[in-house]
């Protein structure tokens, strides 16, 4: 399987890399190209968003370790789309008892073959404001996921008519409102919402650490052209221990995120705390390794022209959504301490 996995990583990456260039992207957050709409018909023409389904589901199987390699590379170009949305979202229908029953089958069936795209609660608590909800998605999304009573999932479809884009940071990706009187309830899904927080918080990770080692890999090759007093920026020793160091923390952002999908995919009682616990450390290194390489670009950094402006915002909206990061330490030691209290090996989580 490891085989399969880095074969398709590569694939990702290789496609990305020809795709989504810097250019590219600068090009979509200036309203200049459709770069969104155009990687969408892409990613249905590749099969990417069947990577990590089951094979009853249409997919070839590779789990959430699938779901990880898929938003890591998106991360690390930078990717605009709602592709962590809809990824999650099916990953998480695939996995409920209601898989194999319509509405859900349908469903995962036009996520797959292209026609639909899905959205995710900005925030899984299930207070909401004003009478509307907050999605991480598409204004054309289909149908969402946000949180119910308890455990409980709420599957709903949307009505596009009714969608007020928000206005946010991050210019990759959108979040949405919709006034819960626009939006049907399809079904409750009982008990889903360990999974889909695991899920949530695993994408949520591996995008961070995408971005994270797609800034610092572009800020590298950037320290070894400019050039201060005849002499590359990158031969200073300091700004050498600067990079090294972000260098070892990317690593153990990714070693992070590939603990936490092993996790989540052999069912262990440790799963949701490691992705919880992997969205909120890796989401806040990615932070600092991006803010940084704004520093590390000198004054031209701070202009928006430059791609760690990219890459610090989206790993910016990436700790806000799902929860605010110390409350998912907080669900962390619940989760922990529920371990504890059914015998579970947790010298590991230890």
């Amino acid at each position: 399987m490891q085989d399969l996995l880095a074969e398709v990583r590569e694939s990702i990456a290789t496609v990305l890399d020809e795709q989504c260039s810097s250019l590219a992207v600068h090009g979509f957050t200036d309203g200049r190209n459709a770069l969104d709409q155009e990687l969408q018909s892409l990613v249905a023409e590749l099969g990417w968003l069947a990577i990590s389904l089951p094979e009853a589901s249409g997919g070839i199987g590779l789990g959430s370790q699938g779901l990880a390699v898929l938003n890591y590379e998106l991360g690390r170009a930078s990717a605009p789309g709602s592709f962590l949305a809809t990824s999650v979202a099916v990953e998480a229908l695939a996995r409920s008892e209601a898989a194999g029953a319509e509405p859900i089958a349908g469903l995962i069936a036009d996520v797959v073959a292209g026609s639909v795209t899905l959205a995710l609660s900005a925030s899984m608590d299930v207070q909401r404001t004003d009478g509307a909800v907050w999605l991480l998605g598409d204004a054309s999304a289909k149908s969402a996921l946000i949180a119910g009573e308890g455990d409980d999932i709420e599957l709903i479809d949307l009505d596009a008519s009714k969608a007020e884009q928000l206005r946010i940071w991050d210019d990759t990706r959108s979040v949405i409102s919709f006034p819960m009187s626009a939006c049907k309830k399809v079904m409750t899904l009982r008990g889903l919402r360990p999974t889909l927080v695991s899920l949530y918080a695993l994408a949520l990770a591996a995008d961070s650490a995408g971005a994270a080692r797609g800034t610092l890999d572009r800020t590298i090759a950037y320290m070894k052209e400019r050039e201060q007093f005849g002499r590359p920026i990158g031969s200073f020793q300091a700004l050498k221990h600067r990079a090294a160091d972000h260098q070892v923390n990317a690593k153990g952002a990714d070693e992070l995120v590939w603990q936490a999908a092993e996790q989540i995919d052999a069912s262990l009682p440790g799963a949701l705390l490691w992705s919880v616990m992997a969205k909120a450390n890796v989401t806040e290194v990615a932070a600092r390794i991006a803010g940084d390489c704004v520093q590390l670009h000198g004054g031209v950094g701070f202009t928006c022209e430059y791609d760690p402006h990219l890459f610090l915002k989206r790993v910016r909206l990436d700790e806000m959504l799902l929860l605010p990061n110390g409350a998912l330490r907080d669900e962390a030691a619940r989760a922990f301490a529920d371990a504890l209290g059914n015998d579970d090996d947790v010298l590991e989580i230890a």
